[in-house]
C-alpha cells in the first residue's frame, strides 16, 4: 500500500531477510533458507520481551526460518517455489530468534539447517549462547524440532550470535561446520 507502506501488522507478518547461500541439492532442486517473522507469544515470552533490547522485533512475534525450495520447470522455463513451515524457538531461548541460516545436504540425503540465536538481554550463564540446528528428511519441506549443535561426543559448547557455514571436503567427503565458539558463556553477539 503506497499510502501506508510502514503498516506494522503487514510488516510484522510479511518481512524476511535472506540467507547468504543457496544450496543445490543432489535431486536438482535448490534450497534457500530465510529468516521470517512468526506469530508467537506466551506469558514467559511477554516477560522476556519487556526486559530485552528493543532491536529484537515486535511483540507477539519471534524470528524463525523458512526453507524455500525451488524446482526447475522446463515447460515454464522458470523455477516453481514451495516453502516449509517456519522453524523457531521461543524468545526465552533466543531473544533475537533464529537467523543467518545455512543448509547442508548430508550424505544420506537429509538436510541440516544451522541457525544463530542470541541471548541478548538474558543472563548468559542461565541462558547460554548456542548454535541451533534442525534436520529435514523430506528435502526441506518440514523440519524436526530445533536443538543445539553439539560435538560428536554429545557435549554442548558455547557460541556467540554470529554467522557460520558448512564446507564439504572434496578429498574426504566430510562435512565441516565453520563457526565461532566461545570459551565461556557468550553474551549476545
Amino acid at each position: 500500500n503506497p499510502q501506508n507502506w510502514m503498516n506494522p501488522p503487514y510488516l510484522n507478518s510479511n518481512r524476511m531477510y535472506g540467507s547468504y547461500e543457496v544450496t543445490i541439492l543432489r535431486n536438482g532442486e535448490i534450497a534457500y533458507p530465510a529468516t521470517v517473522t512468526v506469530p508467537y507469544e506466551d506469558e514467559a515470552d511477554r516477560k522476556v520481551f519487556a526486559s530485552i533490547p528493543k532491536y529484537t522485533g515486535a511483540p507477539g512475534y519471534v524470528g524463525g526460518v523458512r526453507c524455500f525450495i525451488g524446482k526447475w520447470n522446463e515447460r515454464k522455463d522458470d523455477y516453481e517455489w514451495t516453502c516449509s513451515k517456519p522453524v523457531f524457538v521461543p524468545r526465552r531461548i533466543s531473544t533475537r530468534g533464529m537467523g543467518e541460516p545455512v543448509i547442508a545436504e548430508l550424505k544420506d540425503g537429509r538436510l541440516l539447517l544451522d541457525m544463530r540465536g542470541s541471548n541478548a538481554g538474558l543472563d548468559p550463564v542461565e541462558y547460554p549462547g548456542r548454535r541451533w540446528i534442525s534436520v529435514s528428511s523430506d528435502g526441506g519441506r518440514s523440519w524436526a524440532p530445533v536443538t543445539d549443535l553439539r560435538y560428536d561426543t554429545g557435549e554442548q559448547f558455547y557460541a556467540p550470535s554470529s554467522m557460520a557455514r558448512f564446507i564439504r571436503s572434496s578429498k574426504t567427503g566430510k562435512l565441516y561446520w565453520i563457526g565461532n565458539m566461545s570459551r565461556g558463556p557468550a553474551k549476545g553477539n
